[in-house]
């Protein structure tokens, strides 16, 4: 079975090209616009320009589920992408109420937390920026604190997690996966969602709307996001189903688009963003989630864990897993 197209497609073209409209009065000389007042209005046109196509981050989310995962169940999959400033933890979390669930946390820069988790219910969540509305703008919306934690904590299932869906308010996409479905979330400013799940088949997204119109967002979808989401489009596409762990691995090691382009991003500077960890969770019809792991955190060799999530809820609340341990290789899928 091929990839097939989830429920609720809304399609929609480019975001209009983003208008520059300087003030005050310009000196014209054949043509030539002249000054520091022309020098500083072509900084800014260029700024803009530069804002209005690039997005300030970006991971890349897919997932399979039913016929089109290995076994039933499903297959949910983060490469993580940023700027190489910080360190990530694979962490326990234990809740007084509610689910047990492990995490991969950002420590040390200026945006720390969860960024993927899964818990004991076999529930998944990844989440990628919305690459299209500038950060400070996202940043604005007011929500709840440590939003994932809480779906994590509190939510078994994708059904359960999309009865809390107005609780998602800021600018942001998240992939869910359970033992019986996954579901693509687009959250866009003023409170629209879309939502696209499947019980059979694959889902894809980058970091730009495809199921809610553009009018009105600051920025076009970066050619980044664009090339990132045809080519992994093109891997659930081309590939045999069903696929396996070990299929979703490859696809994440693909650097096929370059340094600043690929699924898996190298950086073509030092300070420029990659990919710093991928995350892949396998959940079956029954039995235990098994993740794999892998990460590259600035100055530090790559790490690869795999383990069943259940024996990592076995240590204690606040454990930081050790991702060069016993317990990251003592489970192979």
């Amino acid at each position: 079975m091929r990839s097939s197209r989830p429920e609720s497609e809304n399609r929609w073209g480019a975001d209009p090209a983003m208008a520059l409209t300087p003030g005050g009065k310009v000196k014209w000389e054949g043509g030539i616009m002249k000054g520091r007042r022309a020098a500083n209005l072509a900084t800014v046109g260029a700024l803009l320009w530069c804002l209005s196509v690039q997005p300030s981050a970006a991971c890349t989310l897919w997932g399979a589920a039913g016929d089109a995962a290995a076994g039933g169940g499903t297959l949910v999959a983060k490469n993580r992408d940023w700027i190489p400033d910080h360190r990530q933890e694979l962490v326990v979390f234990k809740p007084p109420t509610g689910h047990a669930f492990v995490a991969l946390v950002a420590v040390g820069n200026d945006e720390p937390g969860v960024k993927a988790g899964v818990n004991a219910q076999g529930l998944v969540i990844v989440s990628a920026s919305a690459g299209q509305i500038p950060r400070a703008d996202r940043k604005k919306v007011q929500q709840k604190k440590e939003l994932m934690r809480h779906f994590l904590t509190t939510c078994a299932s994708v059904e359960e997690l999309l009865k809390q869906i107005d609780r998602m308010r800021r600018p942001v996409f998240y992939l869910a996966g359970d033992r019986n479905e996954i579901a693509v979330i687009e959250v866009a400013p003023g409170g629209r969602r879309a939502v696209a799940r499947t019980s059979s088949g694959t889902l894809q997204r980058t970091n730009h709307y495809r199921d809610i119109d553009p009018k009105g967002f600051a920025r076009k979808p970066g050619p980044g996001s664009r090339q990132r989401y045809a080519r992994i489009e093109e891997l659930l596409k081309t590939n045999a189903t069903p696929f396996t762990l070990e299929t979703f691995i490859r696809f994440s090691e693909d650097r096929g688009g370059g340094p600043d382009n690929s699924i898996w991003r190298t950086g073509s500077r030092p300070a420029r963003e990659r990919t710093l960890a991928t995350w892949l969770v396998a959940v079956s019809p029954s039995g235990r989630p098994r993740l794999y792991l892998k990460t590259a955190d600035p100055g530090e060799k790559e790490h690869v864990c795999r383990l069943e999530v259940g024996e990592a809820l076995r240590f204690e609340a606040g454990s930081r897993i050790s991702l060069s341990g016993d317990l990251c290789g003592r489970t192979e899928p």
